[in-house]
C-alpha cells in the first residue's frame, strides 16, 4: 500500500469524504499523503468537518488503513482508487464521487454496464419482467448492474446470472456482509460471475441513509437505466433522477395505474422515459446510439437552430425555445427527440432541455 493509497483510505474512512476534496487539494499543490500527516489544525484551516479530522486523527494513529488493507486481502477484496486506471469513467459524471471503491470479485469493471432497478416490493409480473430484462442484457454481452436488493434488484441479478451473463451488484454495506440476508446464495453466485461493489469500508452495516449514497453509484455506472415497477417514493426514482442529471439513457416498463408500485415509473414516462413494450426494442439498440435508428445525419442534428439556442442560452423549456428560434412546440419536440436520439441534448424531470457538451 502506498503513501497515497494509506491516506485515501484513512480519509475514506468518513462516510461525507469525497473525490472533489482530492481535486481542491491538488489545485492548492497539495498530495492526500501531505495533507495526511499535516494534522487537525490544518484539517480545520482546509475546510474538514468536526467528524471528519477525528476519525481521521483516530484511524491515522491507530494504523486503521493497514489493518483494512490487509482484511481487504485475506477476502480478496480489491481497493480501487481515485485517479487509478481501473477507476470507473462514469463515476466522474458525480458531483461527489467516490474517493475509494471496494471490488469484490471480477474487476475492472465490464465495458458496457446496464442497470435494472425497481421497487422491493414487486408484484410476480414485475419480477419476471425484470429477470427477462436482465437475460436478454446477458445474451447481448452487456454486465447487468443493480442494488442487490429484494425485490426487482434481486430477480435482475438472478436473470444475468441464469443467462450465463456478469452482474454487479452495488452494495449499501460493506462488500463483506451479506444484506439482505436472504441474499447469501445469490451473492455467492454473483461472486462466481460477477462483482460486490461498495464505497463503504469492510463490515459497514446496513442503514437507511447509505442506500440513496449507493444509488447515485447505479446511476452513474450504468450506460443506461431500466426502471421495473417504482413508487414515487423509492429509491429507484431517486436513481432516476440522477441518471437523467448526469445524461444517463432512461426506459421504464409501463405499469398499471390504479398499482401503486408502479406509480413513480409510469410518472418518468410522463416526464420523457423511453417506454419499454417489447423486449426486442431493447435489444435492438444495445451497443448503438439511438440515433442510428434515424436516417437524418448525425451533421444536420449538429446545425439545428434548436441546438443553437440550448448551447448559447442553457438549458430551456419548450415553450421558451420555441419563442426563441420561431417554431412551433410541436416542431421543437421532434427536433429535441432526435438530437437526444443522438446523444446532443438531455432533458431533465424538471421538463427542461439542455445541449450535452463534447
Amino acid at each position: 500500500m502506498t503513501a497515497r493509497e494509506k491516506a485515501l483510505l484513512t480519509f475514506n474512512a468518513w462516510e461525507g469524504f469525497h473525490a472533489r476534496f482530492l481535486e481542491d487539494w491538488a489545485e492548492k499543490g497539495l498530495s492526500p499523503e501531505e495533507v495526511l500527516r499535516a494534522g487537525n489544525t490544518f484539517w480545520e484551516e482546509i475546510g474538514l468537518p468536526e467528524k471528519s479530522r477525528a476519525l481521521a486523527s483516530q484511524c491515522r494513529d491507530g494504523g486503521w488503513a493497514e489493518r483494512e488493507s490487509e482484511k481487504a486481502v485475506r477476502l480478496g477484496v480489491r481497493l480501487v482508487f481515485w485517479g487509478n486506471d481501473d477507476y470507473p469513467e462514469g463515476l466522474t459524471d458525480l458531483p461527489r464521487p467516490p474517493a475509494v471503491l471496494y471490488a469484490r470479485g471480477n474487476w475492472p469493471a465490464p465495458d458496457r454496464m446496464d442497470a435494472v432497478v425497481g421497487t422491493r416490493r414487486c408484484s410476480p409480473y414485475g419480477s419476471r419482467i425484470a429477470r427477462e430484462v436482465a437475460s436478454r442484457m446477458a445474451d447481448s454481452r452487456v454486465a447487468v448492474l443493480s442494488g442487490g436488493a429484494l425485490g426487482i434488484d434481486g430477480a435482475a441479478h438472478a436473470g444475468a446470472l441464469e443467462a450465463g451473463g456478469e452482474t454487479v451488484a452495488v452494495l449499501g454495506t460493506g462488500v463483506d456482509l451479506v444484506y439482505p440476508v436472504e441474499h447469501e446464495g445469490l451473492f455467492s453466485r454473483i461472486l462466481e460471475q460477477g462483482t460486490l461493489l461498495s464505497e463503504f469500508p469492510l463490515s459497514t452495516p446496513a442503514r437507511a441513509w447509505r442506500f440513496p449514497r449507493r444509488n447515485r453509484l447505479i446511476a452513474a455506472l450504468a450506460d443506461r437505466l431500466v426502471i421495473v415497477e417504482a413508487p414515487v417514493k423509492s429509491g429507484a426514482i431517486v436513481t432516476a433522477r440522477i441518471a437523467m442529471e448526469i445524461g444517463r439513457e432512461i426506459w421504464v416498463v409501463p405499469g398499471r395505474i390504479d398499482d401503486w408500485g408502479c406509480k413513480g415509473s409510469n410518472t418518468l414516462l410522463w416526464d420523457g422515459a423511453h417506454p419499454l413494450v417489447d423486449l426486442e426494442d431493447l435489444v435492438r439498440v444495445l451497443g448503438l446510439s439511438q440515433g442510428e435508428l434515424f436516417k437524418e445525419e448525425t451533421a444536420r442534428e449538429n446545425s439545428s437552430p434548436v441546438l443553437e439556442a440550448l448551447r448559447v442560452f442553457g438549458d430551456q423549456t419548450v415553450d421558451i425555445l420555441a419563442s426563441q428560434v420561431k417554431m412551433g412546440a410541436a416542431d421543437i419536440l421532434v427536433e429535441l427527440s432526435r438530437m437526444e436520439a443522438f446523444g446532443l441534448v438531455r432533458r431533465s424531470l424538471s421538463g427542461r432541455w439542455s445541449a450535452v457538451l463534447r
